[in-house]
């Protein structure tokens, strides 16, 4: 396993420095996705601070957006807006129109936005909401050359698509007379594959891609393949590029790739699908391959093996699982026989059928229904429909390469299965610093097409959402009717109701859970529950989308039987814990005891830190508030709002303080009903 630099080389990224290669002051359109992710992260962060009134330091925070990524539209326009209500008119409508100019086209939105108060009666504005009316040719790669089975990628064909933040490339796609072996070797597979192309009944190669991200290091035999076609990349670029996780680049083609590396460095230690799986913005790129055509492998590394806390390994440790990837049970060279698997697969398609399935986005769905319906775990037909198809990681042991390809040429293009998308249209809220403690909202982890993401944060013990499926298609316009099955977790304590008769909407309901085997055979443990959703289109099943709910493995939870919280203890920040990934958490160390009324209303809760006669406690209200004056019955008179920071600590890794607020909250009352009552108004006022 290389001992990759990944963090260090996206560091020297974010920070703005080019590459070798670039000139002073103009970064190579492969530093663009990079630096416009930081640029992103600035703009939210001031927008922050704009909605808090920082008006003067979220204006600083949006130049910074601008000069990191010059070359953005949405950069300038934020910038605009802030300048706007900073009353920089002339300022804000020179930077209105560098964004236009560089392809803002959302009409609706700029001529709807308050911000631009100050300028909407000038001229100028009104000419530069009719040069956002009119097309904009975004730039499309130019086709590159093939020669000799290597794709070449430069800046001569390669584009940067801001809406997606990816860098696009095109080939020159020409179709030989005389075809090359579709496989060298491999036993009966190659033989059928062989025979199948002759007969003109298997498409072959030709389209196809393969694409290595970890230099080399653990490669596909291409040689066994002479009709795809390898990606390499310039020299140029080469050496500071294409290696790690590939959420960079959007291919030409039909793609097949991987990358045998990990970050080995402390704290963040991680395989390159968990590197992704804490990010919304690289989980939105990784469902954007899967809808074009585009599948690579990456091995677990640490992140998937018996034990916990580092005791010969930490248990599963992703907070999520996704169609979008597939992860391979070792280190390196363990994505080599899904690589094999997969290459040979990609070819046994009809000619007819591969067309379709890559015109339509489904070619990486496809593949994946096929690997998962023929994988060794499955044994009877039902298994489809359990965590045994559909675990976050896969053994190479148990691929069926035969089945595989059997399986995808006897399709048909009234047989391809169908896509299933999934999003949340309702689900239960919870409120930071009342119903959990962190910096910030942070139990969205991610919402893509086929894959949903929540951390379990949230003191409630069941957490309900109504989920629609009705977005999904086949590609022959049948009806579907749906599935929900629980992958992952205690079907005791998750409820899932269809709401209509074919299933496309369902309430699901998922309730706390401890740390539990994956499942009952396997030797691996898990705070992670996996919900799957498929379709049917009366031939095929669909491959699965998720949705994941993880649980934190640093706390103990007690809840009552009604499921109402007695105490949490929470560990990690002055104290030892279970391993918790370090970007879903920001450890603390306190226990908090919660308290009611007879009739079981929640009035509040007691933190205690320490232990013994070095135990200090703190008396906090329903709604989050520190008491300051209670009276002689203990009921709250006066108490002041919380926040909760991160705190740098001679630790590698932060912790969690809380900090005392600028508001007071006064408290009279009758009686506990009174009380109750004027927290719940309070509440309902807050923002």
């Amino acid at each position: 396993m290389f001992r990759s630099r990944l963090h260090l080389c996206v560091l020297v990224l974010l920070l703005g420095m080019t590459a070798p290669w670039c000139r002073a002051n103009e970064p190579s359109i492969f530093d663009r996705p990079a630096l416009a992710e930081t640029s992103r992260q600035l703009q939210l962060r001031a927008i922050g601070l704009a909605r808090s009134g920082q008006l003067k330091e979220s204006l600083a925070v949006c130049q910074q957006a601008v000069s990191t990524a010059p070359f953005s539209a949405v950069a300038n326009y934020n910038l605009a807006c802030i300048q706007a209500r900073c009353a920089q008119t002339n300022e804000c409508l020179t930077t209105l129109k560098r964004a236009i100019e560089l392809g803002f086209r959302d009409v609706m939105l700029l001529t709807h936005d308050a911000d631009f108060a100050a300028v909407k009666e000038r001229p100028e504005f009104a000419a530069l909401v009719d040069e956002a009316k009119q097309p904009f040719d975004r730039p499309a790669p130019k086709p590159g050359p093939i020669n000799n089975g290597i794709a070449w990628v430069g800046p001569e064909n390669t584009v940067w698509d801001e809406s997606t933040n990816l860098l696009r490339t095109g080939f020159e796609w020409t179709r030989p007379e005389k075809p090359k072996p579709v496989i060298i070797g491999h036993g009966d597979v190659g033989k059928r594959l062989s025979q199948w192309f002759s007969a003109g009944t298997a498409a072959g190669h030709f389209g196809d891609l393969y694409d290595n991200w970890d230099r080399d290091h653990s490669n596909l035999n291409y040689a066994e393949f002479p009709q795809l076609a390898r990606i390499e990349y310039r020299p140029v670029i080469a050496s500071e590029f294409a290696f790690g996780l590939q959420n960079r680049m959007q291919h030409g083609g039909v793609v097949l790739g991987n990358s045998s590396t990990a970050n080995v460095g402390q704290p963040f230690w991680r395989s390159n699908p968990r590197q992704a799986y804490v990010n919304p913005a690289a989980m939105a790129i990784l469902a954007q391959h899967y809808s074009h055509n585009h599948l690579y492998v990456y091995p677990e590394h640490r992140d998937h093996d018996p034990g916990r806390n580092g005791n010969d390994g930490f248990g599963d440790v992703y907070a999520a699982n996704t169609p979008y990837v597939l992860i391979s049970q070792g280190s390196s060279g363990s994505d080599v026989p899904f690589l094999d698997a997969l290459a040979c697969t990609m070819a046994a398609f009809r000619p007819e059928v591969k067309q379709r399935l890559v015109e339509s986005g489904l070619f990486t769905p496809t593949l994946q229904q096929i690997l998962r319906s023929s994988y060794k775990a499955v044994r009877q037909t039902d298994d489809y429909f359990t965590g045994r198809a559909h675990p976050s990681v896969f053994d190479g042991a148990l691929i069926d390469v035969l089945k595989m390809i059997e399986s995808a040429h006897s399709m048909t293009i009234e047989t391809i299965p169908p896509r299933v998308r999934i999003r949340v249209e309702q689900e239960d809220s919870a409120v930071v610093g009342r119903d959990y403690f962190d910096v910030s909202d942070r139990e969205h982890l991610f919402d893509t097409p086929c894959a949903i993401a929540r951390i379990g944060r949230s003191l409630q013990y069941r957490r309900r959402m109504i989920v629609t499926a009705r977005e999904s298609s086949d590609l022959s316009q049948r009806p579907l009717r749906y599935q929900w099955v629980v992958l992952r977790g205690d079907a005791s304590r998750i409820s899932l109701n269809p709401l209509d008769a074919a299933g496309s909407r369902a309430e699901v309901s998922v309730g706390w859970h401890p740390r539990r085997k994956t499942h009952p055979d396997s030797p691996i443990e898990s705070n992670r529950v996996d919900i799957g959703v498929f379709a049917h289109n009366g031939a095929h099943w669909s491959a699965p989308a998720f949705m994941s709910w993880y649980f934190l493995d640093n706390e103990d939870r007690d809840y009552d039987d009604q499921g109402r919280i007695r105490s949490v203890t929470y560990h990690g920040g002055t104290d030892a814990a279970n391993y918790v990934d370090p970007f879903i958490n920001t450890p603390k160390t306190w226990k908090d005891s919660y308290h009611y009324t007879d009739d079981g209303r929640l009035i509040g809760w007691t933190r205690s830190r320490g232990s013994g006669a070095e135990e200090k406690t703190e008396k906090f209200t329903a709604d989050g508030g520190l008491i300051i004056e209670a009276d002689d019955r203990g009921r709250p008179m006066t108490a002041r709002s919380v926040r909760y920071v991160a705190k740098a600590t001679d630790k590698q890794l932060p912790i969690l303080v809380q900090q005392l607020g600028d508001e007071i909250w006064r408290y009279g009352y009758e009686n506990d009903d009174d009380l109750i009552g004027k927290i719940k108004s309070r509440e309902k006022a807050a923002p």
